[in-house]
């Protein structure tokens, strides 16, 4: 599913002579970004993606030491929660654990964290189940990644969803131990009859990646009416992918206007380059898709926003913006070679001190949006 203009096959429409027409130095001069621009070993994606959890919460905990949790109250949550932990009560045991992990109110102690977890997993804290196989996959407190699925199973025999959905994932994944596409089929089925919406939309991940399609797709839109915003971009993708067995861009596209409306970064860059595909092109809506996905922190609308600023196609034209969108587009992908060349092409189009200043701005996190050269003459009030 990556790389939603290839998919699509509408990046032509903006990016086929992008570079040319940016160009206006000598190409052939050796021109190199700031070290911060190059892939770094740290950069490197993990082998096996960590699977995903809830974020942990406290607050319909009815103790006294929750209360000072909810009020970021660490030192005395700490203190009050290690008391009750002691006292045997299960919820503070819970909570205490947390504290420990994370180092709220005091020192990290990740070894002390699983042992009040497995206490806190025996007084019925299905969530302490959940979160020693988020620490086994992480390899934190003594345990290791093989540890994760034996707690998670723990937690789906006491009819936990979320254990069953990681479930699906660690075996799709092979995190924690052999790969196998069946078992993880089998954990989201169970966790689809529960009525997960989330379950459906990554067993349509697993049929798609299978080859099949309409059962995927199907799901899709089923997750999608739930209101899966995910779900609706990638049932989008596959229908509107040329390429596919189940071609359909106009089934496609109230998935797409789903996924970019539901505020989707990949959806909102999707969707702005499915209008741009209509006949004629809408590359003023387009563009203001472009820069929705861009500021939301998606690669490829960056990528596609500093086309359409450096060729003035829906927008002022703009190369100083372009430029910044292009840096921070590389930074998101250092390997993609499209993304490069446009940077490049646009850094040769600018004076060294202009090239400087706009590396600078593109350094800065996207919500420190005060200096940046794109929002001038480009703002969307809408």
């Amino acid at each position: 599913m990556r790389g939603v203009a290839a998919l699509l096959i509408l990046g032509a429409v903006w990016s086929g002579t992008a570079v040319a027409q940016v160009a206006d130095d000598d190409p052939n001069v050796p021109l190199s970004f700031e070290e911060g621009i190059v892939l770094d070993p740290q950069d490197l994606p993990p082998p096996i993606e960590i699977p995903e959890f809830s974020k942990q919460t406290f607050e319909a905990n009815n103790t006294v030491a929750a209360e000072a949790f909810t009020q970021k109250k660490y030192d005395m949550a700490r203190r009050l929660a290690a008391t009750g932990a002691e006292a045997g009560i299960g919820a503070d045991m819970f909570l205490y654990a947390h504290l420990l992990r994370s180092g709220l109110g005091g020192a990290v102690d990740t070894v002390g964290a699983v042992r009040w977890y497995r206490a806190a997993a025996q007084k019925g804290e299905v969530g302490a189940l959940l979160a020693l196989a988020h620490m086994a996959f992480e390899n934190q407190g003594g345990l290791a990644a093989g540890d994760g699925r034996a707690f998670l199973r723990q937690a789906a025999a006491k009819k936990s969803v979320e254990a069953k959905i990681v479930l699906g994932q660690v075996f799709l994944s092979g995190m924690g131990g052999p790969l196998d596409e069946e078992e993880a089929k089998r954990w989201f089925l169970a966790a689809v009859a529960d009525g997960s919406t989330e379950a459906k939309r990554r067993l349509a991940d697993l049929y798609y990646m299978q080859g099949k399609e309409a059962a995927a797709v199907s799901l899709y839109r089923q997750a999608a009416m739930d209101g899966n915003a995910r779900a609706a971009y990638r049932g989008g993708i596959a229908l509107a992918d040329p390429q596919g067995k189940i071609h359909d861009e106009a089934a496609a596209a109230p998935l797409l206007r789903q996924a970019a409306h539901a505020g989707l970064p990949e959806g909102m860059t999707a969707w702005g380059l499915y209008i741009a595909h209509q006949k004629p092109p809408l590359l003023a809506k387009a563009a203001r898709w472009f820069r929705k996905g861009a500021l939301a922190g998606d690669g490829e609308g960056q990528y596609l926003y500093a086309v359409a600023l450096a060729k003035g196609e829906g927008v002022l034209q703009n190369r100083e913006a372009a430029y910044e969108w292009a840096v921070r587009a590389v930074r998101d992908d250092p390997e993609d070679g499209t993304r490069r060349d446009l940077a490049l092409a646009l850094a040769r189009s600018l004076p060294g001190p202009t090239r400087a200043r706009i590396e600078e701005i593109a350094r800065q996190p996207l919500l420190v949006f005060a200096n940046s050269a794109s929002l001038d003459r480009n703002a969307d009030p809408r």
